[in-house]
């Protein structure tokens, strides 16, 4: 028995294809080993390079990423972000007992973990990862939206200042998509902190645009009691576990196994 109870709404949201997971990166970096973090300082050796004296210690990921780009072009930039992604990653649990139950997968993660287990659980999808991908989604299969791009398709990410300050314009399109989705289901956020600024932008976005969501959300993670007041003004009900201890008992109550058809 778990140490932490699994929510009956919840369950039953998923039983009836009725939930969508908003997947951050907490979900995959244990599997690609590459956080933020990582890939700022790895940005920042290559402007060290030039300029020795530039110190990327109080320089958010997006600063450094801006900063990249200003020397470098914004292609140079993506596609140093994407080699610095390792792209032949085998699935954790927690992707593999995701991809079939939950119809809708939203993630800002631009690495390549759910494709994988989409691949190896035999499970067909769509997958929308910029603006011109979003006509292609479908009520009736699966569907993995990256809202942040993908890394096999580097011109896709959005990894700078102004690509977040700029996402309500370069993708109308996407944000509608998440509010449909946002609004009408159940959400089950894991891996994100929800403390990022632009997660909170972009969700705070299609609140404005559409109302408080219809339905609860749940945040899978750990947080502490005051965090968790704040998220339930919010209407978002906190589980202090982790995707890989929670996805899988969630899927078993739900009855929705990854080798059912």
């Amino acid at each position: 028995m778990a140490e932490w109870p699994v929510p009956n709404a919840l369950v039953q949201a998923v039983r009836d294809r009725r939930a969508v997971l908003f997947a951050g990166a907490g979900i995959s970096v244990g599997a690609i080993q590459a956080s933020a973090g990582d890939l700022r300082e790895a940005l920042a050796r290559d402007i060290q390079k030039d300029f020795p004296g530039y110190d990327p210690s109080w320089r958010r990921f997006e600063d450094v990423a801006d900063e990249y780009a200003a020397i470098n072009g914004r292609i140079v930039l993506v596609n140093r972000i994407a080699a610095l992604i390792p792209q032949n990653v085998s699935p954790l649990t927690s992707h593999l007992v995701a991809v079939k139950p939950f119809r809708f997968i939203v993630t800002t993660n631009w690495d390549l973990l759910f494709e994988a287990a989409y691949n190896q659980v035999g499970q067909g999808k769509q997958i929308l990862s910029s603006e011109a991908d979003v006509p292609n989604f479908s009520w009736d299969q699966h569907n993995l939206i990256k809202i942040h791009g993908t890394v096999d398709h580097p011109l896709t990410l959005v990894a700078t200042t102004d690509d977040y300050e700029s996402y309500p314009d370069t993708h109308p399109m996407m944000l509608d998509r998440m509010g449909d989705l946002f609004s009408n289901y159940t959400v089950l956020v894991v891996g994100h902190s929800l403390r990022d600024e632009h997660v909170r932008r972009l969700l705070s976005h299609i609140r404005r645009q559409r109302g408080e969501w219809a339905q609860k959300a749940y945040a899978v993670g750990y947080f502490d009691d005051v965090r968790s007041k704040l998220l339930a003004t919010r209407k978002i009900e906190t589980i202090n576990a982790s995707a890989e201890e929670f996805l899988p008992e969630l899927i078993r109550q739900a009855g929705t196994l990854p080798n059912e058809p």
